[in-house]
């Protein structure tokens, strides 16, 4: 079947495979970033006054600070991307919720969610009270369908570009590109707004613009190091552990283009990496000036008192081993336990060296630093600990890179072993994106076994179901994942629109 597309139709194919299931299993937390989504959409400004109490992380600025009102303690650059959306769909959702509240009686008060967690039902009652909740759910949806999930899709396209420029077959190319998508928590995370994950995929693209495999990217470098940079310099608006990723792909940008030419020619040519990320540092700098009177100081710096806040520079510290531990083998959220195929990553650079490998030596060792780097320093940041919150989240970003690292490993494994790891990743990263659950990773395991298939959506209305269609409680989701599935045959058995233009 593959023989008769072309890369460009298999990678359309692809990325609509992995836009629909990353869609069929949206989760629906409303988190912090959302908040600015809807503060920049409707109110055209950075504070989140009206939120207030409705997020542990939204904070009122103390009286130090030289801007007032209420924020978070996030960088904003996942809210600004999925602003778009929103943006755009706006009078869609306003109809909504306007024929919604208008049909509720004033003395419609009921509140159920049957869930035995006291925060998040209280939390419920607060926006059923004020009229956000089909906002809230409206606008949940939209960043998840319109922004993140299509953003994971194009990082899985992305690495399957790159196989395929590595001179992979391509039913292998095709295969280890949706190993990377359904057996790595990349379908855990991209379940809802999240800028770690978003970072990660800015990054790699970034990577990959300076790499340039197989010339991936038919442009002159100048405006490869450009673009790569821009994509860096996104990163570090997401999040400041994104300017570790961006420092790091500046450095791989001297160090490849040292190899090619002298030293000083190379630091020259990198400076246009470094000019990439100005607008992404400047628009981080506005935001902070805006909403905090400070352009150089985190968002961190001004928050409310939290626990492990003395811990260093507001809960960063020094290197902890115990934080190293967890975030590697935590049952709840360690990386081994969560993504056991992309700690192979870590052993690509020894495998690659000195042997044949499908992955380039640099860039298997660049891509494994790079994710070394981002452990070490989450191993400095306390609220690490609270990871079990949401699951694996962190380390996000590494996901891409320490999948690149693990090819030459994987392509090492014998037949069997690569089979037996293959299923298990999968099947652990598929119950963690149907469960959810807050235990560990068996507990989340169990319950798809025990309970059977679930989304997780379907999961949160079914507890809801009391204020919107009681027959929501006895739903099953096997329907949707059988018409999801003959949705994405036809995708890859059909021909498409765009045979004429090449496929």
């Amino acid at each position: 079947m593959l023989d008769r597309l072309t890369p460009r139709g298999i990678r359309i194919r692809l990325f609509l495979t992995c836009w629909i299931v990353f869609s069929l299993h949206f989760a629906t937390d409303f988190v912090r970033e959302h908040y600015l989504v809807v503060s920049i959409v409707e109110d055209h400004s950075y504070r989140l006054d009206r939120f207030y109490g409705l997020h542990v992380d939204i904070f009122q600025n103390p009286p130090r600070a030289k801007v007032q009102g209420a924020h978070h303690g996030a960088n904003p650059g996942i809210s600004m991307l999925a602003a778009v959306p929103y943006f755009l769909l706006r009078p869609a959702v306003d109809a909504v919720v306007e024929r919604e509240l208008a049909r509720r009686s004033p003395a419609d008060t009921t509140t159920v969610y049957r869930d035995d967690r006291p925060r998040r039902v209280e939390f419920y009652r607060q926006v059923r009270q004020r009229g956000l909740d089909i906002r809230f759910g409206l606008v949940a949806a939209i960043t998840l369908v319109f922004c993140m999930a299509p953003l994971s899709a194009g990082g899985v396209v992305l690495v399957h570009a790159v196989l395929e420029r590595l001179q992979f077959a391509r039913g292998r190319a095709l295969g280890l590109a949706l190993l990377y998508a359904f057996a790595t928590p990349v379908l855990f995370r991209s379940a809802y707004l999240n800028q770690n994950l978003a970072l990660g995929v800015a990054a790699f693209g970034a990577f990959v613009l300076v790499w340039n495999p197989g010339g991936l990217a038919p442009w002159p470098l100048r405006p490869r190091f450009l673009l790569a940079g821009l994509l860096g310099g996104f990163a570090f608006l997401c999040d400041y552990s994104g300017a570790i990723l961006m420092g790091l792909v500046g450095c791989y940008a001297w160090w490849r283009r040292a190899a090619e030419t002298s030293p000083g020619s190379a630091f020259r040519d990198s400076l246009w990496y470094g000019l990439g990320t100005v607008p992404g540092i400047l628009l981080l700098w506005h935001y902070q000036w805006a909403s905090f009177g400070n352009p150089f100081l985190p968002p961190q710096h001004w928050m409310a008192p939290v626990e492990w806040i003395e811990v260093g520079y507001q809960g960063v510290g020094g290197f902890t081993p115990e934080l190293f531990r967890m975030l590697l083998l935590d049952p709840r959220f360690g990386l081994a336990v969560t993504a056991p195929l992309l700690t192979l990553g870590f052993l690509g650079p020894f495998v690659a060296r000195g042997r044949r490998s499908p992955v380039p030596f640099r860039e298997t060792l660049a891509a494994a630093v790079l994710s070394l780097a981002l452990v070490i320093f989450f191993s400095t940041v306390q609220y690490t600990r609270l990871q079990w919150v949401t699951g694996i989240r962190y380390l996000a970003a590494i996901f891409p890179f320490l999948f690149l690292a693990a090819i030459p490993v994987l392509m090492r494994l014998p037949r069997v072993l690569f089979a037996a790891l293959a299923v298990v990743s999968v099947v652990v990263s598929w119950s963690l994106a149907m469960a959810r659950n807050q235990g560990t990773v068996l507990d989340n395991v169990e319950r798809v076994f025990l309970g059977g298939f679930q989304l997780p959506w379907l999961t949160v209305l079914s507890k809801l179901s009391t204020q919107y269609a009681p027959w929501l409680a006895q739903v099953s989701p096997l329907p949707l994942f059988v018409l999801a599935g003959a949705v994405i045959y036809l995708i890859w058995r059909l021909e498409a629109p765009w045979r004429a233009t090449g496929d």
